[in-house]
């Protein structure tokens, strides 16, 4: 929500200021914003900032609302309607997003919640103009060319009996015409069509079945990253045949842990009991216990306590011992 929703909501309200020329305005109130609790001073505006992180959306979603409400204050009759609906829509996405950050919910909670999205979704159309890409753009460009060509056109043709006050009147009528087919194009071609929009549709029913939002985290996918792929990358050739070179680095990894983790499993059941155990295949079956009192859970030696990959001394001096003391010979032969 905060580097996806809000980050889209801020290029839209960007978007709309610098259409209703209110953008020198809006970073004007964007920089008087005063430091409070958890709440750095700004020392660059809005347009100034090239990149967002999680920690910055979140003390944005404080005092958004109030700077596009003060860049939007005042005014012309036509434009009031528009403000209004810029103001509120961006009220609803930033409830919605302090619903969900709730670390306990009701149904009046949700309720709430649901309704803020309502309301998002009814008045997010004033900033389809911002959600326009760039085959919209292009598109738009091009019929921009040739309407441009055809207000020339009509300018030589009619250059000797126009007078200089009807030439301007002709001229800002054709600047309002071209700026409204442009806007049509681009809004034709626009749309909301993206998945993080309708992931917001489901969180209701997901906090309904599994609880609050705030237990899950994508930190732990963040740490994985690094032994998943990063390790592998460097490892390969770093030609286009990497993928296949990583999945097999990451393969061979885990098959030196679950080895590992029979090694130990294996070492830590002899010296426990005296009694032959069944050797099993995997790791995760090792796992479970046959009873308390004849296996103690063994020390997980990760990626950290090897060397290139390889088992440590000591377990393949352990592991030598045990095949050195083995005498049954289908135990041995599974081993």
């Amino acid at each position: 929500m905060q580097i996806g929703m809000l980050d889209h909501l801020q290029k839209w309200i960007f978007h709309f200021m610098k259409m209703h020329e209110r953008l020198d305005k809006y970073n004007a109130i964007w920089l008087s914003v005063p430091a409070y609790h958890d709440l750095t001073p700004k020392n660059k505006s809005y347009e100034e900032v090239s990149q967002w992180n999680g920690k910055e959306m979140k003390e944005m979603s404080r005092y958004l609302l109030g700077v596009v409400t003060q860049s939007l204050r005042g005014g012309s009759p036509a434009q009031r309607p528009i403000f209004n609906r810029a103001i509120e829509c961006t009220r609803a996405l930033l409830e919605f997003y302090m619903y969900a950050r709730y670390t306990s919910h009701d149904d009046a909670t949700l309720s709430y919640m649901e309704d803020a999205l309502h309301r998002f979704h009814t008045f997010k159309d004033v900033f389809l103009l911002g959600r326009a890409g760039k085959k919209a753009k292009a598109k738009a460009n091009a019929l921009r060319t040739e309407l441009v060509k055809k207000r020339k056109v009509d300018e030589e043709t009619n250059a000797e009996t126009w007078t200089p006050s009807k030439k301007r009147r002709e001229m800002n009528a054709w600047r309002d015409y071209i700026s409204h087919e442009i806007d049509i194009s681009k809004e034709l071609d626009a749309d909301f069509n993206f998945p993080k929009i309708h992931l917001m549709s489901h969180w209701a029913e997901q906090i309904r079945r599994y609880g609050a939002l705030q237990q899950y985290s994508a930190e732990r996918h963040e740490q994985a990253h690094k032994t998943n792929l990063k390790d592998g990358w460097n490892a390969s050739n770093h030609n286009l045949n990497y993928l296949p070179q990583v999945i097999t680095f990451q393969r061979r990894i885990l098959c030196f842990e679950i080895r590992e983790l029979n090694l130990q499993a294996l070492i830590q059941r002899r010296e426990n009991s005296t009694a032959p155990c069944k050797v099993l295949p995997s790791g995760a079956d090792l796992a479970a216990p046959q009873s308390p009192q004849s296996y103690a859970k063994p020390e997980f030696i990760g990626p950290q306590n090897r060397r290139d990959g390889k088992h440590s001394d000591a377990m393949i001096k352990d592991f030598r011992a045990l095949l050195d003391n083995t005498q049954d010979t289908t135990h041995r032969a599974a081993i």
